[in-house]
């Protein structure tokens, strides 16, 4: 452990190669290339082998997972009953009006380790790592390049796995993985030629979901709050370039035995994000073990549901966060919720929400005006109860004037007064007073 740590502290500390110098340091790793068909022990030893193709030599590590086999709190194999129900987020983000068709058979889950940070010409993917399911097991394959005259060797084996794929399944990869493959594609030689692959990419869901709730949305927070997993001695995948470098300039491959795990854990991690909402998707009980979710987590999640289809799910959650909400444990969400069951027509549902929103309003320093407003415009629009409408109006009216004592948003303030005030008016010309 305390040899990790110093050699990842002079790696750090390195700067012996700037962004500007890469293709010197790619170059650095062919001025021996006598000896290509040797493969170092430190390879062999983490099941490393020499793979040859039409266009040359590259290396591969294949590792196999038989089912039954967890990763985090998820069974990998379970991907196989609900990998269908992905269909609305795979048409959502590939923009089809259509029924997307998800077979797990047909999943490529994808993560590449690369020279840099950008999706520019110069960046290049040093390791390419890719998972698939088969009838018995999870396979993560990874290919490596010793120097830049493997690199078409390795498209090629990817392209050959990619054309019984229908979907990419990634991490950010539609905005970063794709199009520094993309490039390197074209610079190797190869044209577009017929669609590309459709993505999966859960960062955006992971967004959906947590961006409020965790302190970050790195895969590495995702799946160590969301997934249970906790990854010993993994090296940052911010390292992997340093780390490539540096095996280039001695050619000790154990420099790169940390990336390949971290790799492959990145790659099993997707397999566990894509249970994760296959099951989400699908309905999954099991959503309020240990304590259940906040409210936060609670509401985002029953309306990335209701957006992609599973109605009757979403309602489920709603009704949860409800009885959080009746009994004070949800963190504030009875205004959010009560405009989903307005826009959804269920007033029956919002009006409780709003009430109670309102008496809390009522005892706070800066109160909130949403709930009165929309109480004075049910009672007086759907209600026809003027008088009730016009006491809610007068108690905004004078929670309004509270908050401007206090309030440094004084045009806001004022525009809200204005309005307030007309409302009050007209309902009392209403009912006559």
């Amino acid at each position: 452990m305390s040899g990790l740590r110093e050699r990842l502290g002079r790696l750090r500390a390195d700067s012996s190669y700037p962004a500007n110098s890469i293709t010197e340091a790619l170059d650095a790793g062919t001025s021996d290339t006598s000896h290509e068909d040797f493969v170092h022990p430190e390879f062999s030893k983490i099941g490393v082998e020499l793979l040859s193709n039409e266009w040359g030599q590259f290396l591969l590590r294949r590792c196999v997972y038989p089912f039954p086999y967890h990763h985090g709190r998820h069974e990998l194999a379970d991907l196989l009953d609900c990998a269908g129900h992905l269909q609305p987020v795979a048409a959502r983000q590939n923009q089809k009006t259509e029924p997307v068709d998800i077979d797990v058979y047909n999943l490529l889950f994808l993560d590449t380790e690369t020279t840099g940070l950008g999706v520019g010409t110069g960046n290049v993917p040093f390791m390419i790592g890719f998972g698939y399911y088969t009838e018995q097991a999870f396979v993560v394959e990874q290919t490596l390049i010793r120097h830049p005259g493997e690199e078409k060797a390795m498209l090629s084996y990817l392209l050959d796995h990619m054309k019984s794929k229908s979907h990419l399944v990634t991490y950010n990869g539609r905005t970063f993985d794709w199009p520094v493959l993309v490039n390197r594609f074209i610079l190797n030689g190869w044209r577009r030629s017929g669609p590309e692959p459709g993505h999966l990419d859960f960062l955006h869901p992971s967004r959906a979901l947590w961006r409020n709730t965790l302190p970050s949305c790195r895969l590495s927070m995702i799946e160590e709050a969301r997934l249970g997993i906790r990854r010993e001695l993994d090296v940052p995948g911010s390292l992997a370039p340093a780390l490539y470098f540096q095996y280039l300039n001695d050619q000790n491959p154990s420099h790169l035995h940390g990336v390949y795990t971290h790799n492959e854990k990145d790659v099993l991690t997707l397999a566990s994000l894509a249970v994760h909402f296959g099951l989400l998707l699908r309905g999954m009980p099991q959503l309020e073990e240990s304590g259940g979710p906040e409210g936060e987590e609670l509401f985002r999640t029953a309306c990335w549901l209701e957006q992609h289809g599973n109605s009757a799910e979403s309602e489920r959650l709603f009704a949860a966060l409800n009885k959080l909400e009746e009994a004070g444990d949800g963190s504030g969400w009875s205004l959010a919720l009560a405009a989903r069951y307005k826009r959804a027509g269920q007033y029956e549902q919002a009006l409780p929400l709003w009430i109670r929103s309102a008496e809390h309003a009522e005892k706070s320093v800066l109160p909130k005006l949403d709930a009165h407003v929309e109480l004075a415009i049910y009672y007086e629009h759907r209600a026809k109860q003027l008088l009730m409408a016009l006491s809610y109006a007068e108690k905004a009216l004078e929670l309004v004037n509270r908050r401007s004592r206090l309030s440094r948003d004084a045009d806001k303030r004022k525009e809200e007064k204005e309005a307030l005030q007309h409302r009050v008016s007209r309902l009392r010309k209403k009912v006559n007073v």
